[in-house]
């Protein structure tokens, strides 16, 4: 009888593994009890481009992957993501809440895992508070400006030797950092910006291992012997996150005049619009907990993805000897000595804007978008898809699309170039992501692409180390792609 009820309980078990809770979905790999799919994520299919591709091919255009429990309806095909991510973008603004999320930010706050009320107040604030700061405006391209100006100083005591990932992670830090506690990162206190990189790569690249999926959608797990290794490299260091995060906002707290309507940064804004809500429950929104995500949110998205994408345009280039000299021939035409590259000048540079937005498709940042939900039930290529379903646009599939974008794993500026040499605009290029959920830091992003890497270029002549010729353009996996290591010789053009 005890072996009769055993298994029966197990057969039901595997009939809801195997057929019951995949009913209503896609179609797509069959999940293992436990981990889901997170065994096809092996290292020949790390970070993730291949897979997805094998899936399209096998599954079509919309399939299911699932993250341990947790089913994740893909979409891959460009055509639909922008029927309906971007036509139909209110119905795609959900956001998956993952346990081990929750337990570390202590809720779902911040602005890129809150949803509903919360994640429309926050984001309408930072855009409201990014606008004041001159985003898209001269003084925001000052604040760029000055620390382009100390990029150079900075590679100019390294000439023969620069790590440029130092230099770009420092001088992109401190636009964000500025931004939001109101300092920049200089020799006083760069050891505090390292600790926070250091941090921040550690969280990363577990986040992207199988074994962190594993963990962030089963906490608990931490707790066995054999996984507490893996599941305090995330809660250590996003505690030490955000108790930097924090120890500034108190900081700020132990000074700030609320008689005063003006503000120097994001985190006195945040302040004293938590002040006006102090009698109203969790501070309407406004609570500690949220400014310490929303810290981490803003740094990451103004700091990580610019810095890494600026390293990569480098590497491209310079592994390129053909787009380089066509880089040079540009600048020496229409700039023509050592000044300031401005924005003003963009319009005139078709041949850089074309490079960085192939550095941008190239690199492919995020092998896996960030998530969505669904706030109303849907149809995708002919599946009903239910209302708070996990559900991912797929962007990194349609810019590695060879369809769209013919060799994909080629590096050619010309691609968005027409026959008059006039840059092009490219609808698949989504490195910012569609819909409603698009990043709200995209301008600032542009801004700075454009401005550290045209001066850059106009400023030095960069050749690659001797010791480091031939450096490998193969991706470190992580939550956001990584290239490896390399350093550069520079000297002065003018």
């Amino acid at each position: 009888m005890i072996l009769l009820i055993l298994g029966s309980v197990l057969f039901l078990y595997l009939f809801d593994c195997f057929y019951w809770k995949r009913r209503n979905l896609p179609p797509g790999p069959i999940p293992l009890p436990v981990i889901g799919n997170l065994h096809l994520l092996t290292d020949e299919m790390k970070p993730g481009y291949k897979l997805y591709a094998k899936l399209k091919d096998q599954y079509g255009p919309v399939f299911t992957f699932w993250m341990a429990k947790l089913p994740m309806v893909t979409v891959t095909d460009w055509q639909l993501i922008k029927q309906h991510f971007i036509k139909d973008g209110g119905s795609f603004v959900g956001r998956p809440e993952f346990p081990i999320s929750i337990e570390i930010r202590q809720g779902a706050y911040g602005i890129i895992e809150s949803h509903g009320d919360r994640w429309v107040q926050q984001r309408r604030f930072a855009l409201h508070i990014l606008r004041d700061f001159g985003l898209g405006k001269n003084l925001m391209e000052e604040k760029v400006l000055n620390e382009v100006t100390a990029m150079i100083e900075s590679i100019n005591k390294c000439k023969d030797n620069v790590d440029m990932q130092v230099i770009f992670d420092a001088s992109v830090g401190s636009v964000i950092n500025n931004l939001l506690f109101g300092y920049r990162y200089d020799e006083s206190n760069m050891a505090e910006f390292l600790e926070l990189k250091e941090r921040m790569n550690k969280h990363f690249k577990m986040a992207a291992e199988p074994i962190g999926g594993l963990i962030g959608m089963y906490p608990w797990l931490g707790s066995l012997p054999i996984l507490s290794g893996y599941k305090s490299v995330v809660t250590d260091n996003w505690g030490g996150l955000m108790k930097m995060f924090r120890k500034q906002a108190e900081e700020k707290l132990a000074v700030i005049d609320y008689d005063s309507d003006e503000y120097s940064d994001y985190v006195e804004a945040f302040l004293k619009e938590r002040k006006k809500h102090e009698n109203e429950e969790g501070y309407g929104g406004y609570e500690m907990e949220q400014l310490d995500s929303v810290c981490f949110d803003l740094w990451v998205a103004g700091m990580e993805t610019t810095s890494n994408t600026l390293y990569w345009s480098l590497l491209y280039v310079l592994l390129n000897p053909e787009v380089c000299q066509k880089v040079y021939e540009e600048l020496d035409m229409k700039i023509g000595n050592d000044r300031i590259i401005t924005t003003s000048d963009r319009p005139n540079l078709n041949y850089i804007m074309a490079t960085i937005n192939e550095s941008q498709r190239l690199a492919n940042l995020l092998p896996m978008n960030l998530s969505r939900t669904t706030t109303a039930e849907v149809e995708i290529g002919g599946y009903r898809i239910p209302k708070d379903t996990v559900i991912t646009p797929q962007i990194s599939s349609v810019m590695y699309d060879p369809e769209i974008f013919p060799e994909p794993y080629e590096f050619r500026p010309s691609r968005f170039l027409d026959s008059l040499g006039n840059l092009k605009k490219v609808e698949e290029l989504v490195p910012f992501s569609i819909g409603k959920r698009q990043c709200l830091g995209e301008g600032l992003a542009r801004m700075e692409l454009f401005l550290f890497f045209a001066n850059l270029f106009n400023k030095f002549d960069i050749k690659l180390h001797p010791d480091n010729l031939n450096p490998s353009i193969e991706k470190e996996c992580g939550v956001t792609m990584k290239a490896k290591h390399f350093r550069v010789v520079v000297k002065e053009r003018y």
